[in-house]
């Protein structure tokens, strides 16, 4: 895991979640494409968050933007996740002109296989309780 150098300057709790997300991130390059860039990762997670809250308009703005990415890389990764069947779009709910990215079913699978690992790295090291 860690050397002994490394492991004196990390508490034990901090070399677990360390591990944790060392083997997340390796899990990620290998089964997850759109994470594999900046602007892929955060196109990813703001429909994640848009599942979160479902009542607040059923998607993401297309103008609204997280993140460093410049607005063709955004509007880059949007198609290639609309291609893939990870996102659709609509139009707005006040106002037809606005367009709103809504994830879809193949996305929000994706996303369950990925929390699936994710508790599945937690629960190798830590007893999950949920309060």
């Amino acid at each position: 895991m860690l050397n002994n150098l490394s492991m004196s300057k990390l508490s034990a709790k901090q070399a677990n979640l360390l591990s944790i997300l060392v083997a997340l991130n390796a899990w990620e390059l290998k089964n997850c494409d759109p994470l594999q860039t900046q602007s892929g990762r955060s196109l990813y997670f703001q429909l994640a968050q848009a599942l979160l809250a479902p009542d607040e308009g059923d998607g993401v703005m297309m103008k609204q933007r997280l993140g460093d990415a410049s607005e063709r890389s955004m509007r880059d990764h949007m198609r290639l996740f609309q291609e893939a069947g990870l996102l659709t779009e609509k139009s707005g709910t006040q106002d037809a002109r606005t367009k709103q990215i809504v994830p879809t079913e193949k996305f929000t699978e994706e996303l369950r296989q990925h929390l699936d690992q994710c508790i599945r790295l937690l629960e190798s090291r830590y007893l999950l309780v949920e309060k």
